[in-house]
């Protein structure tokens, strides 16, 4: 068995990159009952305290394939972001996020992606990085737009939601990257819009 990943702590000038706290909770339940949370992610419809407690348990231990980040903005919980490393020959894996929705629209989750993108070329050695969403969650194409990632291309039953497919938006960026868009903003909604 692989050994576990560390956790480290990444900043800049806008967000810091954390391990994840028990004093989390409260900022992750409320985060997991926002309505955007509840559309574009797959948790519980019925999501409860003791659901927030068990998850964020799971995220204190260490572990061989995934790297979770709390966000924090200002000494407050502004969300969670991760890398999930992929079972393949050459160093990859997947970027998942999700921003608590008092954080949405400051470009907190497009300063995470370049850290945590920035820790998967550089300190994991990672080759390529890839994102998938729901087709329509425009604010985490955003967040992977202003980070460099290609535009996405739209497939048609990608994800599997609460016991059906559903449509999805999907990007790899491989490194070496730019931490920039490589289009202007109107070119990925005129892709995806088609």
């Amino acid at each position: 068995m692989d050994a576990p990943m560390p956790v480290p702590t990444l900043s800049d000038d806008l967000v810091t990159l954390r391990p994840h706290r028990e004093d989390d909770l409260e900022p992750v339940l409320e985060r997991c009952l926002d309505e955007d949370t509840r559309r574009y992610t797959t948790i519980p419809l019925e999501y409860t305290r003791e659901m927030a407690k068990e998850y964020l348990t799971g995220l204190l231990e260490p572990s061989a394939s995934v790297v979770s980040w709390a966000i924090e903005v200002e000494g407050a919980y502004a969300g969670t972001i991760d890398l999930r490393r992929m079972p393949v020959d050459e160093g990859a894996g997947d970027l998942g996020f999700v921003t608590h929705p008092a954080f949405r629209g400051r470009g907190v989750m497009s300063a995470a992606v370049r850290l945590a993108v920035g820790h998967a070329f550089g300190t994991l050695g990672w080759t390529a990085v890839r994102w998938q969403a729901h087709a329509g969650n425009w604010g985490s194409a955003k967040a992977v737009w202003r980070a460099g990632f290609p535009v996405p291309v739209s497939v048609p039953d990608l994800l599997v939601e609460r016991g059906r497919l559903v449509d999805g938006w999907i990007s790899t960026l491989r490194a070496p990257a730019s931490a920039e868009p490589v289009v202007p903003w109107g070119d990925v909604v005129a892709a995806l819009t088609r």
